[in-house]
């Protein structure tokens, strides 16, 4: 188990598992931080869009209210769009060029994929530690027996 100051076997699980656990909270942390920063940024403006070029980031043309032509590259990408597709649009009206897809993959992507990965880090310390407890525990017994 210890050996030479390193702990090693079983021994290290709890530790492993703890450090992911952090992670996991870290990452929950953060994807509600970036959740309320969306839904409370400026981007409060809607309108419909087209996509010109279904590349790795889309680009996409809407008009705003005051019936302005905007172009901007959406961050992420799907294999649903297509050239010529329809898609929501959420923007600025301060500033048009901040704009984004309104809907999951255009807004929500990077809180919902830091929210899984600090779920599945949270999940994996939890069982990590349980694992290394129960196998410590059971050597313990198997020792003194």
């Amino acid at each position: 188990m210890v050996n030479g100051g390193r702990v090693t076997g079983p021994a290290a699980l709890p530790m492993i598992g703890k450090v992911f656990i952090i992670l996991g909270i870290v990452g929950l942390i953060a994807s509600g931080v970036l959740a309320m920063v969306e839904k409370q940024g400026r981007r409060t403006a809607s309108a419909t869009g087209k996509i010109v070029a279904a590349e790795y980031n889309p680009l996409i043309e809407f008009t705003t209210a005051d019936g302005t032509v905007i172009r901007f590259n959406n961050a992420v990408h799907s294999s649903f769009w297509s050239d010529g597709d329809s898609v929501p649009v959420a923007y600025d009206p301060a500033n048009p060029q901040n704009a984004s897809i309104d809907g999951f993959a255009g807004r929500w992507f990077l809180a919902g994929l830091t929210g899984m990965l600090g779920g599945f880090f949270l999940l994996t310390g939890i069982v990590l530690t349980m694992l290394g407890r129960l196998l410590i525990r059971r050597i313990i017994t198997n020792s003194r027996s």
